[in-house]
């Protein structure tokens, strides 16, 4: 039969609280132990290094902590009065660009990127939401799986034709909204229950321009 030996703590913490109690028991029995002066002669020498070397690390620990908050600290602070002096800097109109560049200073562009006009088109799908009601979401042909609006345009023009087939010409088409989200809310006149809803969508830019038509997109208005 093997007997198990007392297993020494791997914790730090632990270890010095036992090691501090082994030490104390064998230096003042050792007649219990049957073990010589000179062993524990040794024993106490190494544990007074061990005693000091963990002191050390101890303050050092502390001294480390302590030094990187006055660095985080004086950071913050110098961070302060840089952001400070960078808007003073940024709101004079004598100080030119390239000093501003010299010093690392974001320079800010004077003119906007020209908006473009709308290349790609709406994809369009009818939700039947309630009586009367069709929810018409959108999202753009080049980024189908994405909710996003093509850059620079401001929203997505509805129109609308009630009747069996689709007008071929945009211009029989009414007007619907101007839709600034992903999905608009198009309400129905009771004798138009029942029949198909045509759909036809292009982008239009903040300045105002539109883009090619979307494909016509049809569901039949609900009455129930």
């Amino acid at each position: 039969m093997v007997t198990k030996t007392h297993t020494i703590p791997q914790s730090e913490g632990k270890f010095d609280l036992w090691v501090r109690n082994f030490v104390r028991a064998i230096s003042s029995h050792p007649e219990n132990y049957r073990i010589d002066q000179a062993e524990i002669d040794e024993l106490t020498d190494q544990f007074n290094k061990w005693d000091a070397d963990l002191n050390s690390a101890i303050a050092a620990r502390d001294q480390a902590r302590a030094a990187v908050e006055n660095k985080d600290e004086s950071r913050k602070t110098l961070e302060s009065h840089v952001r400070g002096i960078t808007r003073v800097i940024q709101a004079d109109k004598n100080v030119t660009d390239a000093s501003r560049r010299e010093a690392g200073i974001t320079v800010h562009k004077n003119t906007r990127t020209p908006v473009g006009v709308p290349k790609t088109f709406p994809l369009g799908q009818v939700l039947a939401t309630d009586r009367l009601e069709q929810t018409i979401s959108f999202t753009d042909s080049a980024t189908p799986t994405r909710r996003a609006r093509p850059k620079g345009c401001n929203g997505c023009e509805i129109y609308l034709a009630v009747g069996d087939a689709p007008p071929t010409d945009p211009k029989d088409y009414r007007f619907v909204a101007l839709a600034t989200r992903s999905s608009h809310t198009v309400s129905f006149s009771s004798e138009d229950g029942g029949k198909t809803a045509n759909y036809l969508l292009r982008w239009v830019n903040t300045k105002g321009e539109t883009g090619p038509w979307s494909q016509t997109v049809s569901a039949t208005v609900p009455t129930v």
